[in-house]
């Protein structure tokens, strides 16, 4: 099947660069001989207009000047006399006729070699008067009249070889450059042929589950920036893949020991060797509430982290909505001495209400129950000439380990000092879940103390 998916994207690729190879010298063809015929068509026709305004200027001075010899010395024209004036016409007509004033014919011209069939044709209309020309002394009187007719460029049969071998010559032009196209574009598909064979085979590969597909990078560059492409998805595959399995191990696991508290309780119970008391029974509860726990944080992030959610979002005031998450997580902060600041001026935020404040006691949490024990937590917001809240900064006493600081973010994780407390080890994935949908952006910082930084200015990609 997959071969032959690969033989039907090659023939393709190939026919449709000769089609386009034939389309683009056919079409060159044919606009180059448009422009061409126009073109010769055009310089015959201001050949032959030249020619014969020459003509025309030839024989009338060569005629005015005869007669006004003639008028000085007091002599007839003779036919040797116009005979010789015209041995040196400068192009050969097909005929020449002459008359005087009167209309009777003085001389008479045919050329034998060329042009005779039109020189005949033109001697049978010398009756129509535009095929005559006047000749009129300089007092305004008229001496000769004359007519003749000038073979096109097409009409002599040299000429009418020469553009015969010229027709001729673009056909065959016309005929090589199409097979060397075709030789060219066959040469050039080649090596596209063979490497989209490689590219569409190593993706049918990655499609059917291997990960460690080759791929070559050849000569063609657009080809190779599909490979390399391929290689980053290929990538990506694998770490997501990797991290579904850890994702699904660490849900597997942090269920499988409530649950088997639960069954083992309910077991001994059932078996007589528990007694259903009021404390057994609490410490059930308790441990339903934590797979509750579990099960509604694995929803709400799998709902932050659907393609195309959106928060609902609305204008609150920031220093309000941080007055209230203190003021929940206040008791929490007194059992261990910790004590909460809000440093906040009057500053409006577009957010989902619900999710900031979930964001907010999330952070709060971990920091109270993770940082100094009777130190202090700080949360500071910047604000903008406009009034709007560009940024909020969480600082609390106390450092994290780079080890631990560049896992904070990850799902189910929890550090060495966190294993020993309740938790799911999913509300800093929610928080950056959260802050993500907002298209914001988050960061942590621990130095001498440990900051939780998140810009409402920085937008991040859609």
């Amino acid at each position: 099947m997959i071969k032959k998916k690969l033989q039907d994207v090659s023939r393709r690729l190939t026919v449709r660069a000769l089609l386009l190879v034939l389309v683009s010298v056919t079409t060159f063809a044919l606009v180059l001989a448009l422009l061409l015929s126009f073109g010769l068509g055009k310089i015959m026709q201001v050949w032959h207009d030249d020619e014969t305004h020459s003509l025309v200027e030839y024989v009338g001075t060569t005629l005015e000047d005869l007669q006004i010899g003639a008028n000085l010395s007091g002599n007839q024209i003779t036919q040797l006399e116009l005979s010789r004036a015209f041995e040196g016409m400068p192009f050969s007509p097909g005929y020449l006729m002459v008359t005087n004033a009167d209309g009777s014919l003085l001389y008479s011209y045919k050329e034998t070699e060329r042009g005779t069939g039109r020189a005949r044709m033109g001697l049978k209309n010398l009756k129509d008067e535009q095929q005559w020309n006047d000749v009129r002394l300089p007092d305004g009187s008229l001496a000769f009249r004359f007519a003749f007719h000038l073979p096109a460029f097409d009409e002599v049969q040299s000429n009418k070889f020469l553009i015969a071998a010229y027709k001729l010559l673009l056909f065959v032009a016309f005929l090589v450059s199409a097979l060397l196209s075709f030789f060219l574009a066959f040469l050039f598909t080649r090596p596209l042929k063979r490497e989209s064979q490689n590219v569409v085979q190593a993706l049918q590969s990655m499609a059917g589950g291997q990960r460690s597909v080759p791929l070559l990078i050849g000569n063609v560059a657009e080809f190779n920036d599909i490979a390399v492409a391929s290689q980053v998805l290929q990538e990506h595959l694998v770490v997501e893949e990797q991290l579904r399995r850890q994702w699904a191990e660490d849900v597997a696991h942090d269920l499988r020991t409530p649950l088997s508290v639960l069954r083992a309780q309910l077991e001994a119970m059932e078996d007589g060797v528990f007694k259903p008391e009021k404390a057994r029974l609490s410490k059930l509860v308790q441990e339903t509430g934590k797979l509750e726990t579990l099960v509604n944080s694995l929803s709400l992030l799998s709902r932050l982290e659907t393609p195309g959610f959106a928060p609902k979002l609305q204008d609150i005031d920031v220093e309000s909505l941080l007055l209230s998450v203190c003021s929940q997580y206040d008791p929490l902060a007194r059992q261990r001495g910790v004590t909460l600041q809000v440093v906040s001026p009057k500053a409006t935020l577009a957010s989902d209400p619900s999710l900031f404040e979930r964001a907010l006691g999330n952070l709060l949490a971990n920091a109270i129950k993770y940082g100094k024990e009777g130190g202090v937590v700080q949360l500071v917001v910047t604000v903008n000439d406009q009034g709007e809240a560009t940024s909020l900064c969480m600082e609390n006493e106390g450092t994290v380990k780079s080890e631990v600081l560049a896992h904070m973010f990850d799902r189910l994780y929890r550090g060495d000092g966190a294993r020993a407390t309740e938790g799911t080890g999913l509300g800093l994935s929610i928080v950056k879940a959260i802050v993500e949908a907002h298209r914001w952006s988050i960061t942590i910082v621990s130095e001498a103390s440990t900051k939780v930084i998140i810009s409402f200015t920085q937008s991040l990609p859609y």
